[in-house]
């Protein structure tokens, strides 16, 4: 399913810039239909998010079928959304992700891979996003949307199959998922100070991808002209969100997060060349799947909140950039900034849970 979710990340990202760039947008009124899109399709994650993990309960039959839904009702949506408002399709690309990211959780949790899916997942719709703004903004947005939709609904159907001989697999014998408690906090601890670890989890995975958002807003390469160099840069960025799953699941999330940020801020401010620029979109993309991870190991029952919660956070380091809060220079400066104090708070917060150790 992981596979599945992923291409249809793609697609679903994709979809949405098509729409938005060759149908909303050129009507006027962009300023408006930007931010109503982007507060629904992040902001809205996290009470979806609440919503899924509340239908899921403590059912384990229900655990692939529920993302499932949610992820196959963003799909709908998202098709419909490009005939009708932003507003739909920001909806649709919410529930999509919220679904096609539980969904992966649940698998990656199941088959221990300790976040390395959830890397695998994230990664494609940086590529769907640039292909999708690329063709809506050369005009061929309507050449692209029926095939896009019929693959979409391919994928949902190849789903629905899945669903299915996994069911006829789970009745010779149970899935097992404690995956997520085992690579959570790891100690047993009274319920004052398990709220405090989540909340210093929560507080410092929150600051940090607040920083990733705003930082994608505010570096600007001089080198970044082109098609070439823009399709280098975002898959320097989706390759980056990959190895950071498979590198902090092989040497842990404090060894990978200190070199990793640490690199990237030497590469900013050397990113007015190509090679650094890109080495440095790389690295500071790796810390996507670590915070996720390390937000659902601290909440292992409520994989859709903690989904959601770093969503919204998205949203809010969006902001600054909408409404032109962001400096015109000094882009090389903010990145290394911003991969300097991720840094300092995703290592404050290992210290306070103790999983520095």
């Amino acid at each position: 399913m992981t596979a599945i979710y992923s291409v249809l990340h793609l697609l679903v990202d994709g979809m949405c810039a098509l729409a938005m760039f060759g149908r909303f947008l050129p009507r006027g009124n962009g300023h408006l239909y930007i931010l109503l899109y982007n507060f629904c399709a992040f902001s809205l994650q996290m009470p979806f998010g609440v919503a899924l993990d509340a239908l899921c309960g403590s059912g384990k039959e229900r655990r692939g079928e529920v993302p499932f839904l949610f992820a196959a009702a963003g799909v709908l949506c998202t098709i419909s959304g490009v005939f009708t408002h932003p507003v739909v399709l920001g909806i649709g690309n919410a529930l999509f992700h919220v679904g096609g990211g539980v969904g992966t959780i649940r698998e990656d949790a199941a088959k221990g891979q300790k976040g390395r899916w959830l890397g695998i997942f994230v990664a494609p719709g940086a590529l769907g996003l640039y292909l999708g703004t690329l063709s809506g903004k050369n005009g061929s947005w309507n050449l692209w949307i029926p095939g896009t939709g019929i693959l979409m609904l391919m994928l949902c159907a190849r789903a629905v199959y899945q669903l299915k001989r996994r069911d006829r697999h789970s009745r010779k014998g149970s899935l097992r998922e404690s995956s997520l408690q085992e690579n959570g906090n790891g100690e047993e601890a009274d319920g004052g100070q398990a709220s405090k670890g989540i909340a210093a989890v929560a507080a410092c995975c929150m600051a940090v991808v607040i920083l990733r958002s705003y930082v994608g807003m505010a570096v600007a390469f001089p080198w970044k002209t082109g098609i070439l160099a823009g399709t280098l840069a975002v898959l320097a960025v989706a390759g980056g969100k990959i190895a950071g799953g498979f590198t902090a699941a092989r040497y842990g999330l404090p060894g990978t997060t200190v070199i990793s940020l640490g690199l990237a801020g030497i590469c900013f401010l050397l990113s007015s060349s190509w090679l650094p620029g890109l080495a440095a979109l790389f690295l500071f993309n790796m810390t996507m799947p670590i915070t996720l991870y390390w937000m659902v190991c601290s909440v292992p029952e409520m994989p859709g909140f903690a989904f959601g919660f770093l969503t919204f956070a998205l949203f809010l380091g969006f902001l600054p950039a909408y409404f032109g809060l962001i400096p015109a220079a000094g882009g090389n400066l903010a990145g290394c900034a911003g991969s300097i104090v991720s840094l300092l708070a995703l290592a404050a917060g290992y210290r306070l849970t103790g999983r520095d150790r």
